[in-house]
C-alpha cells in the first residue's frame, strides 16, 4: 500500500512537471526575444499642407567610433535600403532620390546621423537574457523643407534582444537589424506625414 503511493505520488509529479513546462513554454519561447522599438520626438512639427511627391535622401552619417570606416558605409547602404524598401512597398511617394541637390519644391529631405552600431554580446544575450547584451542601431534624424526649413527632428533606436527563450540564440544580423531600423524609421515617417503622433 506505502509503496503504490508512493509510486502514485511519483507519478503525479512527473505528469504535474510535464504540463508545467508545457504551460510555460510560450512563455519561455518569447522571452525577451525579439526586436525593440522605440522612438522619441526631439523637435515636434507638423507636416508641410501640400503632400510632398517626392522624398530626397539626404546626407545621413554613422558616427560610431567602434566601428570601421568600411562597416560604416555597409551600415548606411543597409539603412538606405530599409528606407527604400518599405516606402516603394507603401507607395508613400512617387519616387526617392539620393542627395540633396536633386531637391525640388514637392519633396521633402531626410537627414541625419546614426550614432550607434552594436553588435553587442551573443554570449550575454544567450546566457543572461532580458535584454542584456543587445545589439542596437539608433540614431537622430530631420525633415527638411525643399526650402531648407527644419520640419522635425525626432531620435529612434532598434534593438535585437535575442531569437528563442530567455534572450536565446541569434537570427538577426546586424546587417539585417540595420535593413529594418531604416524601415522603421520610414515607418514613422509616414506615419507623422499622415498626421499620426509618433511613439
Amino acid at each position: 500500500m506505502k509503496n503504490s503511493s508512493i509510486a502514485l505520488l511519483a507519478s503525479w509529479c512527473r505528469l504535474s512537471t510535464a504540463w508545467l513546462a508545457l504551460a510555460l513554454l510560450p512563455i519561455l519561447a518569447a522571452g525577451c526575444a525579439g526586436t525593440f522599438h522605440e522612438v522619441r520626438m526631439l523637435s515636434p512639427g507638423q507636416p508641410p499642407v501640400e503632400r510632398p511627391t517626392v522624398l530626397v535622401f539626404g546626407e545621413v552619417e554613422i558616427t560610431d567610433t567602434n566601428i570601421t570606416a568600411t562597416d560604416k558605409e555597409v551600415y548606411r547602404l543597409k539603412f538606405q535600403e530599409g528606407v527604400e524598401s518599405w516606402f516603394s512597398k507603401t507607395n508613400t511617394f512617387k519616387s526617392i532620390v539620393i542627395g540633396s541637390t536633386n531637391a525640388t519644391p514637392n519633396s521633402i529631405i531626410l537627414g541625419g546621423t546614426i550614432t550607434e552600431v552594436n553588435k553587442g554580446s551573443e554570449a550575454a544575450r544567450l546566457l543572461v537574457g532580458m535584454g542584456a547584451g543587445q545589439e542596437r542601431v539608433q540614431g537622430e534624424f530631420e525633415i527638411k523643407s525643399f526650402a531648407g526649413q527644419n520640419l522635425i527632428r525626432f531620435a529612434e533606436r532598434k534593438s535585437y534582444l535575442g531569437g528563442w527563450g530567455i534572450g536565446g540564440a541569434d537570427f538577426l544580423s546586424l546587417d539585417e537589424l540595420t535593413f529594418r531600423f531604416g524601415e522603421e524609421v520610414a515607418e514613422d515617417i509616414s506615419k507623422w506625414l499622415n498626421g499620426q503622433k509618433l511613439e
